[in-house]
């Protein structure tokens, strides 16, 4: 199991980091391509929904996997990414204006690629 996540964790570092660098050096732009989807109904009521599922399911899983099972970094990392992945649905359905989605993908920007960095100096204990 080390192993896997092992792989995991590079996985979320590279992921993370392709996350978070267009939300910083591009922000405007990323903002008005999300602006133009979300300015369509269903696409606000789908991300939405989507956030309240991914924060249902990773929420259950982690009182179970805190509850139960012993703790492992990797499983801790997935949690995190999944929650910072929820509230990213989450907000952008609820402040879709331009302003307000150039300072989230900033935000998320520094947080993905916060936990890119935290991800790499978790591999030495996986």
């Amino acid at each position: 199991m080390a192993k896997f996540g092992h792989i995991y964790i590079w996985f979320v570092i590279i992921v993370a980091a392709l996350a978070g660098l267009p939300r910083l050096l591009l922000s405007r732009r990323f903002a008005e391509l999300q602006q133009a989807k979300l300015r369509q109904r269903k696409s606000i009521v789908r991300s939405r929904q989507m956030s309240l599922i991914i924060f249902v399911v990773v929420s259950a899983f982690g009182a179970v996997y805190f509850t139960r099972w012993g703790h492992q970094v990797w499983i801790e990392i997935a949690i995190i990414f999944s929650l910072l992945s929820a509230a990213e649905f989450f907000f952008q359905a609820q402040f879709p204006s331009l302003e307000s989605l150039i300072f989230q993908n900033r935000l998320l920007g520094i947080l993905y690629l916060g936990l890119a960095v935290g991800s790499y100096v978790m591999l030495s204990r996986v």
